[in-house]
């Protein structure tokens, strides 16, 4: 909405998404006693392997 061309409002989101997985699993982390490094390390690529999974299926069903 506030970014004009559709790649750079993907990377803005992509960017922004990665950003605030990392910072819940920091705090994740924090309050299951866990390493919070490590815990926003994992829910990070959880995420973005989940995103990308869907991305990717959503994709696939449009080429169709």
């Amino acid at each position: 909405m506030f970014i004009s061309t559709v790649q750079d409002a993907m990377l803005t989101s992509v960017g922004v998404t990665l950003l605030a997985l990392l910072f819940f699993g920091y705090i994740k982390g924090r309050f299951t006693g866990n390493r919070p490094f490590l815990s926003a390390v994992q829910t990070t690529i959880i995420g973005a392997v989940a995103s990308a999974a869907a991305y990717g299926m959503a994709k696939a069903v449009q080429a169709r």
